[in-house]
């Protein structure tokens, strides 16, 4: 197993802050779902709750506008030649949501080698050697096989596993893939550049910016607009861990009329916050 990845930079926006009903609501979820244990500090706690609060609505009330925040620089990637490329995060759940499955359906049919850059939220024992099979904890989400010496797992936040090299594609089922590796090598000018899950997560705009993304993104897949999603998706993957969390609350709120969205963002910054 390669060294435990350090995510590189991105940028980003969030949702609305509500009352305290919402937050111990979610909380609780939260705490539960990922049997966490650890102890929070009075000033992360109240950083914690900002995020929270613009998960969820009192009452069936709709959130507020969508935080007004500062534009930020977008670095643009090159598309790579030859060989074709997925680098994204996966959040789980069903395809059409879904970027990182999408690209590997994509990469299988065309029968090509294919960069693979792609971050899995799963608990799933790493071996020292062999294969492993990564699958988000969400219902009809995508199952990736892969040798155990490609994936790397966050220092910061264990359930964060990174796949990354070159690999041929092979589709198995509707949601089944396995990836037989051609090297391990990273090809950084492919990644999304910004700031890092720390620095989203502590920044002194971040509650807003977080919360106006999710907002963002719920829009543009409730309208289908994928390139307002791939440019979200520069702006932010470099920040792994966020980038889930944003697209998670935005699957919520797309599908919930704007109306509900879970814990995910107190999720991916809680390791950022504690202490």
């Amino acid at each position: 197993m390669r060294p435990s990845a350090s995510p590189r930079p991105a940028d980003a926006s969030a949702t609305v802050a509500h009352p305290a009903d919402a937050v111990r609501g979610t909380r609780a979820r939260a705490m539960t779902r990922t049997a966490r244990a650890a102890a929070i500090g009075g000033s992360a706690a109240s950083a914690l709750a900002l995020l929270l609060s613009g998960c969820a609505t009192v009452d069936s009330e709709r959130p507020a506008e969508v935080p007004s925040v500062e534009p930020e620089t977008i670095t643009p990637v090159p598309t790579p030649e030859g060989t074709a490329a997925v680098v994204d995060v996966s959040p789980g759940g069903e395809e059409s949501s879904d970027f990182v499955w999408q690209g590997l359906a994509r990469a299988a049919d065309a029968g090509e080698e294919t960069y693979v850059h792609a971050w899995v939220r799963s608990y799933a024992e790493l071996p020292n050697e062999g294969e492993i099979t990564l699958t988000p904890e969400f219902p009809d989400s995508v199952s990736i096989t892969v040798d155990a010496e490609a994936v790397t797992v966050s220092e910061a936040d264990p359930a964060m596993r990174l796949i990354e090299g070159t690999f041929t594609v092979e589709q198995l089922g509707t949601s089944a893939f396995a990836l037989t590796t051609e090297d391990t090598e990273p090809q950084e000018d492919l990644h999304p550049q910004g700031p890092d899950d720390a620095q989203r997560c502590t920044a002194e705009d971040g509650n807003e910016r977080i919360q106006a993304a999710s907002q963002n993104l719920a829009e543009a897949l409730q309208s289908g607009d994928d390139a307002a999603r791939e440019e979200m998706r520069l702006q932010w993957a470099a920040a792994p861990a966020v980038w889930w969390g944003i697209q998670r609350t935005a699957i919520d709120l797309a599908g919930s009329e704007q109306e509900f969205a879970g814990d995910f963002l107190l999720e991916a910054c809680e390791p950022y916050l504690q202490g």
